[in-house]
This record gives structure tokens, sequence and C-alpha cells, in this order.
């Protein structure tokens, strides 16, 4: 092989090899990038003054149904992410488990929280909502629960704005409640819960930004729930017959 023809065969195999890195850069663009944040959360609640009038209240806190816009409902991927920058997707790890589906999350968060305040609550290993009121009722007949409580994520994600010199960060929790009575299958309790908060400098880390999802819009919007559910149940009437019944020998 003469010299031009050892040339040419260089400038091919560079050629080639530009083009495989260029493809696979593009794969990797379109298939994003991943990272699952450790997350700290700093408990909301403390031991609420009508708990006293609950001995004996079980509540059962089903799973709530990710309905954010963001969310495609057939990558369940996505129902792990709550942010997304360029072509990176950010998830949170909670307990050792990487990229926790926000559903799963906010279900351990909201059982830790009403015992903490002194409602005494279990999981339901159940996707439930108020357009799914037979279903509630019959998960808690089956667990021997008194109170289902229900909902969806509607919000729950980080979002930031990138301008000439500053970036705008927005941390946004809405939550839909809806809080159902066992025997009866009624709706006790329905509402809508929003919370935020925002922040604009030259840079905000993601770890920051999930810090104040968390620890900020989060912490508000449980705080709330968990003082209006315990409220109402401490002051339905209709459960003194369900109170006799589990203090029962």
């Amino acid at each position: 092989m003469n010299l031009r023809s050892e040339q040419e065969a260089t400038m091919r195999a560079d050629r080639l090899g530009t083009g495989l890195a260029v493809s696979l850069l593009a794969l990797a663009l379109l298939a994003g990038c991943t990272r699952s944040l450790e997350m700290s959360y700093s408990p909301a609640l403390y031991r609420l003054p009508e708990v006293e009038r609950l001995k004996g209240i079980v509540l059962g806190v089903a799973k709530p149904e990710d309905r954010r816009a963001s969310v495609v409902q057939s990558d369940p991927d996505n129902l792990t992410y709550v942010m997304r920058q360029g072509a990176w997707r950010f998830g949170l790890t909670y307990k050792g488990q990487e990229f926790v589906p926000v559903a799963d999350l906010l279900q351990m968060l909201f059982v830790e929280e009403f015992n903490r305040a002194g409602v005494e609550s279990r999981p339901i290993a159940k996707i439930l909502t108020k357009d799914r009121i037979a279903d509630m009722r019959a998960a808690g007949e089956r667990a021997g629960i008194p109170y289902v409580l229900g909902g969806r994520v509607l919000v729950f994600e980080i979002t930031n704005d990138v301008g000439f010199w500053n970036v705008v960060s927005r941390r946004s929790v809405t939550l839909e409640v809806t809080l159902v009575r066992v025997q009866s299958g009624d709706i006790a309790f329905d509402n809508v819960f929003s919370a935020g908060s925002r922040d604009e400098s030259v840079a905000i880390g993601a770890a920051t930004s999930v810090d104040r999802l968390l620890n900020s819009a989060f912490r508000q919007v449980v705080t709330q729930v968990v003082e209006q559910v315990a409220a109402k149940l401490a002051l339905d009437p209709r459960d003194v017959h369900v109170r006799i019944a589990l203090g029962a020998p």
C-alpha cells in the first residue's frame, strides 16, 4: 500500500469514528440521562391535641394516582421523575431505594406523618381515588379499618427557567385528597391542597431544589392534610359506634 492509500484509509477511518461518536451522542441525548438524588426529609408533624379522641380509629392510606401533566402513563420510568433539565431526568432515592415512584413515596410519607401525629395509619397497596368509591370501601372492609384515604398527585415537580443571567427555580406540590367512610361509602372529606416555593439565583443545584421541594412545599401540604383529616375524624359523630366496637374485648 502506497502513502496516498494509507492516508485515504486513515481519513476514512477517522470519518467512520467521528460518525459513530456523533451517532452514539445523538442516541444518548435522545434517550436522556438519569440520576436518582438522595433525599433528606425533615418530619413535619407533631402529636395533635385531638388524638385522644381518635383512639380505636385506624386510617388506611392508599397509593395516590399519579396524574401529573408531565407523566406518560405508558412509561413506568416517568412515574419516578420529579425534575427535568435538558436531557437529564431526576428521581429520588428514599431509604436506599433509587428512583422511587412518586405515588409510593407520598404514600410512605403520609403514613409516617399520620402516625407521628398520633393517628394510627396503615398503607393499602392499591391506587384508589374518588372515582372508585366502591373500591375504596372494599379495600377498607378487607383491611378491617373504618376510613380510607385516597387521591391523586396533580403536581409534584421542580421546574427551572434558565434566563440570560439567572435561573428561576419553582417547586410545586398539588394533591387531591379524598377520605371515605368504609361502613357507609360516603365521602367524608374531599379537598385539593397546594403549596410552592420559588428562588432566583445565578445557579441552583439539583440537590438544593429537591430539598426545597420536600422540606418546604411538600411539608406545607402534608401538614395541612394531616391536621384537617385528623380534625374531621375527631368531630365525626358517625364514628362513635366504630370506636366502641373496636375498643370492645
